[in-house]
């Protein structure tokens, strides 16, 4: 029994081993029967056409490029600067030659010849001498762009004026003074010989300082508004000499001394513009000043009769003579236009002409009273208050000039 057993286990291990020993082959997809196949390809895809070459950049990585990879520049890229309104240069400083003539001088009529109605031998319009003077310019940018800024200028005119000198020349010299009388200074006719001095002297000074904020800019031309302050000086000084000597040796001299300071203070505001045309340029300003003048008016004098001397002159009477002193509103504009070429890249030369104007200022003539209450007797007598014309009258005054000067900007 035991051993139909193990002929049953060996038949059927026998026949399993060459079945197993056998290498099977997968299937694929072509694997498929013989009539299942197409008997026609279908036709091939054109190729692609090549795509364009790209330029190697400059400023990018060297080797293949790798999507992966966070690429940076190695620098940021720098901010184009601004382009600077014109002229050049961040800081600018001029000085000007100035030929200048100022408004006569209106003085009353102090001296006549032979009769009270008769011509004027002293008076009327006193026009001063032309005078040099200097100009003083210059400013700042605070910005690269030029269009915020500061300038400052000042204008100086030394003392000037005329002197006058009158002798008796045959005809009487009469000084006019009050009620229509006359005061003879030199008459031959009775004996008296007499001469005249007169001597006006006016200075000149104006400064101011402006903040500029442009308001049109080109590459040829510019406009700035100005918002500012300025400051003029007009101070007088005249002094009046007369000296008579009578048949008895009688002497009788008088001087008098005038003087008239006027200070303005004001707000300034304007505009200044410039155009350029390859190396010439054209500039020009116009600014106005309101604000107040503060006016000091001095009147003194001496009075000697036979060698006796009072404190008083001819015009400086008691109630009359002394210090005084008041204010007033008053508007200060200024023009100017000046023509000029440039020199390399820094200089520039210029020729302007330029207008300053002040209205209602005390000038000397006005604070003497044309007709003083003289007694030859009694030189030192008070004038009554009702007669009192000290500083009742105020003038304008006015200044041109031709200039020549140098600018530098830097």
């Amino acid at each position: 029994m035991r051993s139909r057993w193990i002929a049953a286990v060996l038949l059927i291990v026998g026949s399993i081993a060459p079945a197993s020993a056998q290498p099977q082959r997968s299937l694929s997809a072509f694997d498929v029967p013989e009539c299942d196949r197409p008997t026609d390809l279908p036709p091939l895809l054109p190729v692609p056409p090549p795509s364009t070459p790209r330029s190697p950049g400059t400023g990018g990585p060297s080797g293949e490029y790798d999507p992966g990879y966070f690429y940076l520049p190695e620098r940021a890229p720098e901010k184009p600067k601004p382009t600077a309104c014109g002229p050049a240069g961040r800081f600018w400083i001029g000085a000007g030659l100035e030929l200048a003539w100022l408004k006569p001088t209106q003085v009353p009529a102090l001296v006549r010849l032979g009769t009270a109605t008769g011509p004027v031998a002293f008076g009327g319009q006193l026009t001063s001498p032309f005078v040099a003077g200097l100009s003083l310019a210059g400013g700042f940018w605070l910005n690269e762009d030029h269009t915020h800024g500061f300038d400052a200028s000042a204008f100086l005119l030394p003392q000037s004026g005329t002197n006058t000198v009158i002798f008796s020349n045959g005809s009487p010299l009469l000084l006019p003074t009050a009620n229509g009388g006359m005061f003879p200074l030199a008459d031959p006719t009775l004996g008296l010989a007499g001469a005249y001095q007169a001597g006006f002297n006016t200075r000149f000074t104006s400064a101011d300082v402006n903040y500029r904020n442009n308001l049109l800019c080109t590459p040829d031309a510019r406009l700035d508004a100005l918002v500012g302050y300025r400051y003029g000086h007009v101070g007088d000084e005249a002094s009046l000499y007369g000296k008579r000597i009578g048949t008895d040796g009688e002497i009788v001299r008088f001087r008098d001394d005038i003087s008239a300071r006027n200070d303005f203070h004001g707000g300034q505001i304007g505009l200044a513009g410039e155009y350029r045309l390859d190396r010439w340029f054209l500039a020009g300003s116009g600014k106005v000043a309101f604000g107040a003048v503060f006016t000091e008016t001095d009147l003194e004098g001496k009075f000697r009769v036979n060698g006796k001397v009072v404190p008083f002159g001819f015009y400086a009477r008691p109630g009359v003579s002394g210090t005084m002193q008041h204010s007033h509103f008053a508007v200060m504009p200024v023009a100017g236009l000046t023509l000029g070429r440039q020199l390399g890249e820094r200089g520039r030369i210029t020729v302007g002409y330029n207008f300053l104007y002040l209205s209602s200022l005390t000038r000397a003539p006005d604070v003497i009273d044309p007709t003083p209450a003289v007694l030859t007797g009694n030189p030192q007598a008070s004038i009554p208050a009702a007669n009192v014309r000290r500083d009742a009258a105020t003038s304008d005054f006015w200044v041109q000039t031709v200039s020549v000067g140098m600018e530098w900007r830097y």
